[in-house]
């Protein structure tokens, strides 16, 4: 099992259909605590059990789907990128885990996987009020395009601004 510079032995591996609840619960807690902008809306789940069985279903290959699991085998990141558009999907990390370079980790290994499957760019969406992320992704070579959407949350507009990074 690699180990990170922090000290934290992590293995990243493609998901299976077994890890869709320990997904959902990164997702949670990643949420619950940095995504305090949303108020209320973060500190309850917004994805039911089957959702997070569609997710992994909806991300088999040619989708990637890879999770980071600590030296028990416990889900602590996660990571979905597209193939098709070089898209970036999904990048969460355990709150317990969050500046040890798991995500940094997972985003390596979700670039070279598009690279592998063909890609020249990478492009991915946060949210303009999540700082963390913008500065975890910054740092790693994405850069603002100009472009942004606007993204439902339970009835809740987030705005989310476009990076991309050439593979």
């Amino acid at each position: 099992m690699p180990l990170m510079p922090s000290g934290v032995e992590i293995l990243i591996r493609p998901a299976t259909a077994h890890d869709a609840p320990a997904i959902g619960s990164v997702f949670d807690a990643a949420v619950k605590n940095a995504w305090t902008y949303l108020g209320d809306l973060a500190q309850e789940p917004m994805f039911t059990p089957q959702d997070w069985d569609r997710l992994v279903a909806d991300h088999a290959p040619p989708n990637i789907l890879l999770v980071a699991a600590d030296h028990d085998g416990k889900i602590v990141g996660y990571t979905a990128a597209h193939p098709s558009d070089g898209e970036l999907f999904l990048l969460f990390v355990h709150p317990d885990k969050a500046g040890q370079g798991v995500g940094r980790t997972l985003l390596d290994a979700a670039q070279d996987a598009l690279r592998a499957a063909g890609s020249q760019a990478a492009y991915l969406y946060t949210h303009e009020q999540n700082r963390r992320a913008l500065e975890v992704y910054q740092a790693a070579g994405y850069r603002p395009d100009g472009s942004a959407r606007v993204s439902d949350f339970a009835g809740r507009p987030i705005r989310e601004l476009r990076l991309v990074k050439q593979l």
